[in-house]
């Protein structure tokens, strides 16, 4: 199913720009409406699911009410410009140099393959981001606590875990808690969303949003002590490099390891192999 995906996502989209409202077009028009009703139908988490209604009212609009006008008839340069810049150079940059564009631009919406990072929070320092930062919420599992007992909180907290480690740069995580802290039991597992959406007020699924940039913002403000607050910064498979680049850093002294992890290592484990080791 995977491999149907990229073919798809691929081939359609040059039959519908070389197509002239024939046979061809409508059989890839019809194609695309079924490839986005399958994603909306998912309902997949974190998605905003009117960019899969506005894909198929501009593929039916664009190729299908305007199917005679062809793309080479385009006459403004600057339109041409823009188009290649936004369409071509700035994902194929961004699938060469993750680290530099983020996956939106890079379009990598649905690819699973995305930048993350893991806090790990010794004992009950996180209640330093309450008592030294100016924040529009309070932590995740305070505000899960008003509506349900500890145990469901931490259930329900959990399920980040078994998303992230359900993709596979993440299966990498088990290895690198271990290089990070001595000890995981006195640590608290957060998420790097769950921080940046509370710190920040908001996320989009981004991992640059919550990498080192954060750490020393948020680091100025609440001065964790060494050891109070390690990081594990996982960037995204570039395009034709069979490894993900991890660094490993504390919030009081800075990076302390880096790395790169063979992806053929990850897809021999499982989630559940994952979180066992």
């Amino acid at each position: 199913m995977a491999h149907t995906g990229t073919v798809i996502e691929i081939v359609f989209p040059l039959v519908l720009l070389s197509g002239d409202g024939g046979v061809a077009t409508r059989v890839a028009l019809g194609t695309m409406l079924l490839f986005h009703v399958f994603i909306t139908s998912s309902i997949p988490m974190g998605v905003p699911l009117e960019w899969n209604f506005l894909m198929v009212y501009g593929g039916f609009f664009l190729f299908g009410h305007h199917a005679s006008v062809s793309v080479l008839q385009i006459a403004s340069p600057v339109l041409l410009g823009y188009l290649a810049v936004a369409l071509f150079a700035v994902p194929l940059l961004g699938n060469l140099f993750p680290s530099r564009v983020s996956f939106l631009c890079s379009m990598r919406y649905y690819a699973g393959n995305w930048p993350h990072s893991l806090w790990l929070f010794k004992g009950q320092s996180a209640r330093k981001l309450d008592t030294h930062l100016t924040k529009s919420a309070p932590l995740v599992r305070d505000q899960l606590l008003k509506f349900y007992d500890d145990e469901t909180t931490t259930a329900l907290l959990s399920k980040v875990m078994a998303f992230r480690t359900m993709h596979l740069h993440a299966r990498a995580l088990p290895q690198l808690v271990a290089r990070a802290v001595d000890d995981i039991d006195a640590y608290e597992w957060v998420d790097g969303e769950i921080v940046a959406g509370v710190v920040l007020g908001w996320n989009f699924g981004d991992g640059h949003l919550h990498q080192m940039q954060l750490l020393r913002a948020v680091q100025r403000q609440c001065n964790f002590a060494e050891g109070e607050l390690r990081c594990i910064f996982v960037e995204s498979q570039p395009l034709g490099r069979p490894s993900f680049s991890w660094t490993i850093a504390d919030a009081a002294t800075g990076v302390r390891e880096t790395g790169e992890i063979a992806v053929r290592e990850l897809r021999e484990l499982q989630p559940w192999g994952a979180v066992e080791r």
